[in-house]
């Protein structure tokens, strides 16, 4: 998964590099050129095929619980500054500064406040215990745990996904997007938001928001939300 880091060096590269090159060449021949936005913005809600509900997938049910229990101490703080812990007390303020914000603002301080947190790398860590050796794969984090505890880019998304939602943003605008890197060769993940129009944008761990068009790096791969698991991997006939 990205790194904060490395989502900065993509950002650097995104001002310098020419999108494709028919692009490019139009730009020296006429002086300009600018590809057209895509009806569907930076992310194809209507894309992909919906594979099944949260509970036929371990990892992702598996944290849907967690969160489900985790519940009312998040409500909690989010309510009174003084029944969060140390490192949930920016939870309270985040919400309450976005709580009267507009839908775009809202989106941008949600992303600002999850990227400054500490990245975490949670595969494979190994553990000692009685028997020997644990190593505990990859999983989900919860809000809470994130913002506890840090973690890596899919951490990031849930974490984003999840205080939209306590804003008012309804699961059905909203998915944690699993894409591969082209560029770093590894996987990733960004938050996709629906707007009123029909346009998704990205949100990505540099604190770059796409509108218009989809990242020219990433290959999106799956897709989440509280409702199902979608697949991009394969093509819906008549999208």
């Amino acid at each position: 998964m990205l790194t904060p880091a490395q989502g900065a060096d993509n950002a650097r590269r995104r001002r310098w590099r020419q999108p494709i090159r028919a692009c490019a060449a139009a730009a020296i021949a006429l002086g300009g050129c600018a590809l057209p936005p895509s009806p569907h913005g930076a992310y194809p809600f209507d894309g992909g095929e919906f594979l099944a509900t949260p509970a036929h997938w371990p990892a992702w049910a598996d944290m849907l619980s967690r969160r489900t229990s985790q519940a009312a101490a998040v409500d909690a703080c989010i309510d009174d500054r003084t029944a969060c812990s140390r490192r949930m007390r920016s939870l309270h303020v985040v919400v309450g500064q976005g709580a009267n914000l507009p839908r775009e603002q809202q989106i941008q301080l949600v992303n600002r406040f999850i990227n400054k947190r500490g990245y975490e790398s949670d595969r494979r860590k190994t553990f000692d215990g009685e028997d020997g050796k644990i190593v505990r794969r990859s999983h989900w984090a919860t809000l809470k745990e994130f913002l506890e505890q840090g973690g890596d880019c899919e951490d990031y998304a849930t974490a984003k996904y999840f205080i939209l939602r306590r804003l008012g943003f309804p699961a059905a605008r909203l998915r944690v997007v699993v894409a591969y890197d082209r560029r770093y060769r590894e996987h990733h993940a960004v938050v996709a938001v629906r707007q009123d129009d029909g346009v998704a944008w990205v949100l990505e761990t540099d604190n770059h928001i796409h509108r218009q068009r989809k990242p020219m790096d990433l290959r999106y791969v799956y897709a989440v939300n509280e409702a199902g698991v979608w697949d991009h991997g394969v093509t819906v006939a008549g999208r």
